[in-house]
């Protein structure tokens, strides 16, 4: 969990350095934080065989929680210590499938920051800046 004494962008720097552990979820989808800046992130995520659907493909949930992550995280990048965000909105194109047992990114960036909800877009492509899916995402900014 989140330390209160790290505001959203030293906490993700930690995160990138392994500084503090990932969640759950980067198990359950791989996927390791290798950049993050203000209103940026990158996120290295790499489908195995257990993410297939019936058909044989890589999920599309797959998909939507890497951007999910990715967008979110661009986000939290903003944010001041003891606050936090929720998706309230995303919306996934994927355009053409993914492999298993490639390793992809999962970038995203901030759009627009308001005091209450924060816009980001991300996208997933392979080394050579090829997109898969993209997604955008609203957040709401959550105070305690």
């Amino acid at each position: 969990m989140e330390s209160p004494k790290y505001t959203g962008l030293e906490f993700l720097t930690a995160l990138k350095n392994g500084e503090v552990s990932p969640s759950p979820m980067a198990h359950t989808i791989p996927m390791e934080l290798v950049a993050v800046s203000e209103g940026k992130a990158t996120y290295k995520v790499t489908p195995r065989k257990e993410h297939r659907n019936i058909q044989g493909g890589v999920h599309g949930g797959f998909c939507a929680t890497a951007l999910d992550t990715a967008t979110g995280s661009a986000a939290h990048t903003l944010l001041e210590h003891g606050v936090g965000y929720g998706t309230i909105d995303l919306n996934v194109k994927m355009i053409r499938p993914m492999q298993v047992d490639t390793s992809y990114y999962a970038t995203a960036e901030l759009i627009n920051a308001g005091r209450n909800i924060i816009s980001t877009e991300g996208k997933i492509v392979d080394e050579n800046g090829k997109v898969y899916a993209f997604a955008s995402a609203t957040l709401m900014i959550i105070r305690k």
